[in-house]
């Protein structure tokens, strides 16, 4: 099949595969298949490749551009050990060292340099292919470097339905940054777009995955994953389903998509101009989450969305996993819209939120129409993470929706969203004592509102307690009993049925904003 597939490069043919093809990998960095430019493969019928690939990637597409990968098939049957390898084979012979170092540092450096141009000169020192990190080297693909053009739709990768949690697919997609072709580099050649690229104008179309530790993982540019879905994952796990994360947690913790980059680099290899779109992760977990809590060390969670990128969008994102909804990194010009995350705080130990904000720059970030749900029965860990760097700024939060069965503790557990020009609305229901929290936030100015019950029938009352920061005056609006200062409490009794809002608007110099509480009323 490796023959067939370089045969097809420079549009020689479509490679058309109609039957099942057994590709062994294993840990021979000698194996991995390399996709060249101007290559089409479909499949048809019972096409579907086989693949067993154990910390190496099974196919390699780097400095390549224009491919197009239609409706494949492909079944996982590897399995990636707990224990980090410390052997490797190199067309059968056996050798010492890391799986994926050898394949970098030997067979993708050899590959690059006889067959895009890149001499590897060690006037200053040795220097190979960039190293993208162990977990980024399992992915069955491996995408490298200046990669455009790059268009797949139609792929099911998946594990045998009775596979268990150890023999999931380490990684379905790693995108990474490469030097380009054409040039000679040493290990001082600076990390700029000058001498580097990252996969750019990619497209993953119509994609489903079932059995997986990570999905997408790396860094990429002006690209598009659109009708995404995901049925099983889990994180790296012995035949028992112990050692979570491998011995001493070695592998990075697991995503459906997770991008990153570093805030420190060239911006021009950060992510940049990203769309996802129509993802419906469904979340079904197989194994236990990695971190116990207590003494435990922490090395984090599998939620289902982690992104740190420019001038990006998020629509039409849903997510069932226990883990958790998203961790957003560094960011500049985010939009996040139409995001339903159901998650469970009490299988990942009280440790983390449902949603994140882990780093340290957040910059001109917009979510609206989000909700999100903890099915725990009793909350403990606050379901939004705080961004509380004083330096953030224009972070928008419309329409925000959060649901808990039970809040554990006094305090209404509001998120720190820090730095100028942020507007802030966020309503919180308790499912338990039917109460509505809500927080509207413009810059310093904030106004906390809390309706308890907001159902009830009539004859029944319901107290309405508020509270404001940096406000010179507040109002409202709504069948109140008489004004409403700055601070206070008031009980409403209700004689007829119907929706009642209760609004209260706070004022500064800086402007208003305003907090609404809605009370239902049946008879």
């Amino acid at each position: 099949m490796a023959k067939a597939i370089t045969a097809a490069a420079k549009s020689a043919f479509t490679l058309i595969v109609d039957c099942p093809v057994y590709i062994k990998v294993g840990s021979d960095i000698a194996r991995p298949i390399f996709i060249g430019s101007d290559t089409s493969i479909e499949f048809t019928g019972s096409g579907k490749f086989i693949v067993d690939d154990v910390m190496i990637p099974a196919f390699v597409i780097a400095d390549s551009n224009n491919i197009s990968l239609i409706n494949w098939n492909v079944e996982y049957t590897g399995s990636v050990p707990v224990v980090e390898m410390q052997t490797y084979e190199n067309a059968g012979v056996a050798c010492n060292g890391m799986p994926g170092n050898a394949f970098n540092d030997v067979r993708l450096t050899q590959w690059l340099a006889a067959n895009r141009g890149i001499v590897f000169s060690k006037s200053d020192g040795a220097v190979m292919s960039q190293w993208s990190g162990t977990t980024n080297m399992t992915g069955v693909f491996y995408i490298t470097g200046d990669v455009t053009g790059l268009y797949v739709t139609g792929m099911n990768m998946s594990v045998p339905k009775t596979a268990g949690g150890h023999q999931f697919i380490p990684a379905a997609f790693s995108l990474s940054m490469n030097f380009k072709r054409n040039q000679t580099v040493t290990a001082k050649t600076p990390m700029t777009a000058q001498y580097f690229a990252v996969p750019n104008d990619v497209t993953f179309s119509d994609v489903t995955l079932d059995g997986t530790y990570m999905g997408w993982v790396g860094g990429v540019q002006n690209s598009v994953f659109q009708n995404i879905t995901s049925q099983r994952y889990g994180d790296l796990q012995d035949a028992k389903g112990e050692n979570i994360g491998g011995v001493n947690k070695w592998f990075a913790p697991p995503h459906l998509i997770y991008f990153t980059y570093n805030l420190d680099g060239d911006p021009k290899l950060y992510n940049a101009n990203l769309t996802i779109e129509n993802v419906t992760d469904n979340g079904v977990r197989v194994g236990k989450a990695r971190d116990r809590g207590g003494s435990d060390s922490i090395s984090g969670y599998a939620d289902s969305l982690k992104l740190g990128c420019v001038a990006c969008s998020v629509n039409n994102y849903l997510s069932a996993r226990p883990d958790g909804l998203m961790d957003i990194l560094n960011v500049n010009g985010l939009t996040v819209s139409n995001v339903t995350g159901t998650y469970d705080s009490s299988f990942t130990n009280n440790v983390y939120p449902g949603w994140r904000f882990p780093d340290t720059s957040y910059q001109n970030v917009k979510f609206e129409n989000v909700s999100l749900t903890d099915t725990a029965s009793k909350t403990v860990q606050g379901p939004i993470g705080n961004a509380g760097i004083l330096t953030n700024g224009a972070i928008v939060m419309s329409n925000v929706q959060v649901a808990l069965n039970q809040w554990g503790k006094s305090e209404v557990p509001f998120p720190t969203i820090a730095g100028p020009e942020n507007t802030v609305n966020l309503n919180f229901a308790m499912l338990d004592d039917s109460s509505q929290h809500l927080k509207s936030q413009s810059g310093s100015l904030q106004v906390q509102l809390i309706a308890l019950p907001v159902s009830l029938k009539t004859g029944q009352s319901t107290k309405l307690t508020w509270k404001s920061w940096s406000a010179n005056s507040c109002s409202g609006s709504g069948p109140w009993n008489g004004g409403v200062g700055m601070s206070g409490d008031q009980s409403i009794k209700f004689t007829s049925k119907g929706v009642y809002e209760f609004s209260v608007t706070c004022r500064n110099a800086g402007g208003t904003t305003t907090a609404t509480a809605v009370v239902d009323v049946t008879s």
